[in-house]
């Protein structure tokens, strides 16, 4: 019978021992829960939900962007070749500018373009003519593309009306003469 009490005493600890897991268990996911949702409290409170109006102005700025495109309208200027010998070599270069403007300004620009074509051209040979090389191999052409910007300034006679120059066919070919 001695051994009875010890048996007894043994599952009684061993049951004792599996309600302390059992409450640990549930004190941890119940802390666990509490965080979770506290979490979740604070993140709905930071953050709130997305206006359905800036759907509406994202429409708007893009229609707005396409607006200011149909503002401007793109001219093309007669195409011109020039050569040059800055570096020993000579070289022929044949150029196309479109040059962008407010499309109010179009008629205007386009009959001065009429009326100047060969002072136009004889300019643009000479930006060409006395260009060094390096600014006839830029990637970009930046310093090309304000010299000819200025001079078709000059001749417009308004600085502000060009809004941008392009030139988007830039030929360089050796010259053998």
């Amino acid at each position: 019978m001695a051994d009875q009490p010890e048996n007894v005493d043994a599952s009684a600890a061993s049951s004792g021992g599996g309600k302390k897991k059992l409450k640990v268990m549930i004190l941890v996911f119940g802390l666990l829960g509490l965080e979770g949702g506290g979490i979740f409290l604070a993140t709905k409170m930071m953050y709130n939900k997305p206006d359905a109006a800036k759907g509406a102005v994202e429409v708007t700025d893009q229609e707005k962007r396409l607006q200011s495109l149909k503002d401007q309208v793109e001219i093309v200027l007669p195409e011109f070749n020039a050569y040059n010998k800055r570096d020993g070599r000579l070289f022929l270069y044949n150029l196309q500018v479109t040059i962008r403007v407010q499309s109010e300004k179009k008629d205007e620009i386009e009959e001065i373009i009429e009326l100047r074509e060969s002072t136009i051209k004889d300019r643009f040979n000479t930006v060409i003519r006395s260009a060094d090389s390096k600014f006839l191999n830029e990637p970009e052409l930046q310093t090309i593309r304000r010299q000819l910007q200025h001079e078709l300034e000059d001749i417009v006679g308004d600085d502000q009306v060009i809004q941008e120059l392009l030139i988007p066919k830039f030929f360089q070919s050796p010259a053998n003469v």
